[in-house]
C-alpha cells in the first residue's frame, strides 16, 4: 500500500537528500599516503593542501562524482569506498573515502591546482593543510 506517509519518505530518502548533495570530495588513500592538491581557488582554500572534488553533474552519483573529479583534477584514477562523509559545516558537501584502483599513476594536475601529490600523516606535519584535512583523515581511519 502507497499511503501519503510513504510518499512522503520516499521524497526525503530520494530527492531531497540528492539536492541537498551539490558536490563530491574524495578522499584518496594509496597505502599509508593521502593524495592532497595546493589549490589555486580564490578562496580561504587558496595556497592551501586540500582534497580534490567539485560539483556533481546532473543525475550524478556523488560517489562516482567524487571519483570523476579526482581523475579530472590530479589525472589519479580511484574508487569510492563506503558511504559518505557529512561534515555540519560543509552540509552540502559529500566527503568519500577513496582508493586508487592502479598503481604507477601519473600525476597530472590541472588548473585548480599548482601540485599534486600522496603525503603520509607525517609528511603533512610541515604543510599548509586546508582546516578539515586532519579531521577527514582521522574519520576515515575511525570507520575502516
Amino acid at each position: 500500500m502507497n499511503t501519503i506517509f510513504d510518499q512522503y519518505l520516499n521524497r526525503i530518502l530520494t530527492e531531497e537528500f540528492d539536492v541537498a548533495i551539490k558536490s563530491a570530495v574524495g578522499i584518496v588513500q594509496d597505502h599509508d599516503r593521502w593524495l592532497l592538491g595546493l589549490s589555486t581557488a580564490k578562496d580561504d582554500r587558496k595556497n592551501k593542501w586540500v582534497f580534490p572534488g567539485g560539483h556533481l553533474k546532473r543525475g550524478e552519483d556523488s560517489g562516482r562524482a567524487a571519483a570523476r573529479e579526482v581523475k579530472e583534477e590530479t589525472g589519479v584514477r580511484c574508487r569510492a569506498h563506503g558511504e559518505a562523509i557529512i561534515l555540519p559545516d560543509r552540509k552540502g558537501v559529500a566527503f568519500y573515502h577513496c582508493k586508487v584502483t592502479s598503481v604507477d599513476q601519473q600525476l597530472d594536475p590541472n588548473s585548480e591546482f599548482s601540485a599534486v601529490g600522496f603525503f603520509t600523516t607525517r609528511e603533512m606535519q610541515s604543510l599548509k593543510l586546508y582546516d578539515n584535512v586532519k579531521k577527514l583523515i582521522d574519520r576515515v581511519k575511525r570507520r575502516c
